[in-house]
């Protein structure tokens, strides 16, 4: 019998952090600063708001979840903050990555800030496919 989530405060304050930070994320820094910032600094805006994301993500979902899938969230994350950090070093230091790349790339951002991964893996563990 699945009981879900097991810890119902710490499942709701990880939502709505994770909606928060992607509300101030597009309110505050897509629409308003991304035009004023240097294009350095704007990504390490975005590698910050990512790890936000984990990290509300891991405490919203590690008691609530089976450890399986938190592996999942884990490897997600790693996986795609890795393809991130490699575009994000080829824009630095050799040249300005192509338009399509970069729209794939802000994609995946948006992805993982949102809080549909979190929202998707606790359905998941509802269900208990895994």
């Amino acid at each position: 019998m699945a009981v879900w989530p097991r810890y119902k405060a710490v499942f709701w304050l990880g939502l709505l952090a994770m909606i928060f930070l992607y509300c101030s994320y597009y309110l505050n820094f897509i629409y308003g600063v991304s035009r004023e910032v240097p294009l350095k600094t704007m990504h390490l805006l975005k590698f910050l708001f990512v790890l936000i994301a984990y990290g509300a993500g891991v405490f919203g979902l590690r008691k609530n979840v089976s450890p399986g899938l938190m592996q999942l969230w884990h490897i997600i994350y790693a996986g795609c903050l890795l393809l991130l950090v490699l575009l994000g070093t080829y824009d630095w230091f050799i040249t300005r990555a192509p338009l399509v790349i970069r729209g794939i790339a802000d994609n995946v951002q948006e992805l993982l800030i949102s809080p549909i991964l979190y929202v998707g893996i606790s359905i998941v563990s509802y269900r208990k496919v895994f």
